[in-house]
């Protein structure tokens, strides 16, 4: 990918615009190649963020891409609407049955950080609620007219969250994970309702008060999720993380954050690389916010093994280029995801973190079993 591109996701991968990204978007207009932008958006799931960035900012370009955009971000509101609406009734419901419930990432954030919430598109919405309530609450979500099958095989009674429920909102497909806890064995990280930090953020969404974790769980949380080598990262993955950074600049307390999540703190100075941080969030972290740092390979993701099987049909060529880029990933990935300070660690990461991640992962989905029958990581290139 073009250099000018990734400048263009990352000025666009945040939940909102600055006078600096803007008038950074206005001087790569020209340089875009904007016919490979509807495909890239729609992998990295930022296709009405970038159309909103460009409106906003008043950037020309293409008026048959212009279309394309605003047709995904149409498409993306009425989802974001169904969805709203579905989650205040939830909400509610889990009150009435006297339920502990908690918002997690996408139906938190779409309405905590960002300016609307068909700006922030999610799978489903993971609705957090104490480890013994988890079968009142599947309860709850049938009384309300979902399929909510309850766990039957191993499979499902070792995951975080009970089996998808799904339900339609008018013509749109909602589906609901409750989770007992924020994290399934492979990411090694209890989150519950037991270990939660208050205060929690308070909001509302559809009408309905509801609350998200505190800024700095919410904060480790959609880092730490994303730390999986068989997933991908995508851009709006990074915008949630500069939008909680800048959002929540004067409230997190960031000595702890430095002190309980060195690797996140160390991480914001990639994410820096690949979108430049306001001002405010720079001070705090130690960053120069008119000079982002330079690391090789910037929002290049990771492609080795297991986002790719070595029982694909593949040449001998292929197969050792599969093997160099499992075993050597590029700069910016290793010192994000492994929250590597700078260059110097990334020999302690090729020879030692990395390969105790592909161990540690490895075993525990050896733990949990395959994801489904023809796949044994849940992969999504």
């Amino acid at each position: 990918m073009h250099a000018h591109h990734y400048s263009l996701y990352g000025l666009v991968s945040a939940p909102r615009p600055t006078e600096a990204r803007g008038q950074r978007l206005r001087e790569l207009a020209n340089d875009v190649c904007w016919e490979r932008v509807p495909d890239i958006a729609t992998k990295q799931r930022i296709g009405p963020l970038i159309y909103w960035h460009l409106r906003e900012h008043d950037i020309p370009y293409p008026n048959h891409i212009r279309r394309t955009l605003a047709a995904i971000f149409a498409r993306q509101k009425a989802i974001a609407a169904a969805q709203t609406e579905t989650l205040a009734e939830i909400i509610a419901a889990l009150r009435d049955a006297a339920i502990d419930s908690l918002v997690l990432k996408g139906g938190a954030l779409a309405h905590i950080l960002y300016p609307e919430p068909g700006l922030r598109p999610m799978e489903d919405l993971d609705i957090l609620v104490p480890s013994n309530q988890g079968e009142a609450a599947r309860e709850v979500l049938c009384d309300l007219g979902f399929h909510a099958p309850a766990p039957i095989t191993r499979y499902a009674r070792l995951q975080h969250h009970l089996p998808v429920a799904q339900r339609m909102t008018g013509n749109i497909l909602v589906s609901v994970e409750v989770h007992t806890t924020a994290f399934n064995l492979l990411m090694a990280h209890e989150l519950s309702f037991s270990s939660l930090q208050r205060p929690l953020v308070d909001y509302v969404a559809g009408g309905e008060a509801m609350q998200a974790l505190a800024p700095e769980q919410m904060l480790w949380m959609q880092y730490h999720g994303l730390r999986k080598l068989a997933e991908p990262v995508r851009f709006l993955q990074l915008a949630d993380l500069v939008g909680l950074v800048e959002r929540y600049a004067d409230v997190l307390d960031w000595p702890q954050l430095r002190r309980d999540y060195p690797d996140l703190w160390h991480a914001l100075t990639a994410l820096h690389a690949f979108t430049p941080l306001g001002g405010n969030a720079c001070g705090h972290l130690g960053l120069d916010a008119e000079r982002p740092p330079s690391m090789r390979g910037i929002g290049e993701d990771y492609r080795g093994w297991p986002r790719h099987g070595f029982t694909q049909k593949l040449n001998p060529r292929e197969r050792w280029q599969l093997l160099a880029e499992t075993l050597h990933p590029p700069e910016w990935w290793a010192r994000f995801v492994y929250g590597i300070p700078s260059a110097r660690g990334l020999s302690g990461v090729f020879f030692h973190r990395h390969p105790a991640a592909f161990i540690h992962q490895g075993l525990r989905r050896l733990y949990l079993g395959p994801v489904s029958r023809g796949a044994f990581f849940k992969t999504e290139i």
